[in-house]
């Protein structure tokens, strides 16, 4: 399991620099595909709606993934920090079932959605 301190070293502290700008809905539907591509290595197929309600989490459940790009939250920063670290969440899910929501693989699986977002790859997106 993967420490605070591993955890923000890792992470949070690449998100420091970042402006965090809240994206539009089309760039945050386009850019949770792109995620979602990464850390699948296949493309989401199924339906993506913005969320109305401004508490929910952006999250997958019965074949849509639900976008949320200005969830409002105290460990985390809106945007492209709280969907890709959601995102990871359920992708780790579905590719290592058995292991546990904060083990070391889901943090390594988040580091690299993090380098992604954060990279020029991704800028297009954002």
């Amino acid at each position: 399991m993967s420490t605070e301190a591993e955890y923000d070293r890792l992470i949070n502290n690449k998100w420091k620099n970042f402006t965090h700008i809240i994206p539009t809905d089309e760039q945050a539907i386009r850019g949770c595909r792109a995620i979602y591509r990464k850390a699948m290595g296949k493309p989401w197929k199924g339906k993506v709606e913005i969320v109305k309600r401004k508490n929910q989490y952006t999250r997958v459940r019965r074949g849509v993934m639900y976008v949320n790009p200005n969830r409002p939250q105290w460990f985390h920063k809106a945007g492209w920090h709280d969907m890709t670290h959601t995102l990871s969440h359920h992708c780790h899910r579905k590719l290592r079932p058995f292991d546990k929501p904060h083990s070391e693989r889901q943090t390594i699986l988040e580091t690299e959605l993090t380098n992604y977002v954060l990279s020029d790859a991704f800028s297009k997106y954002r």
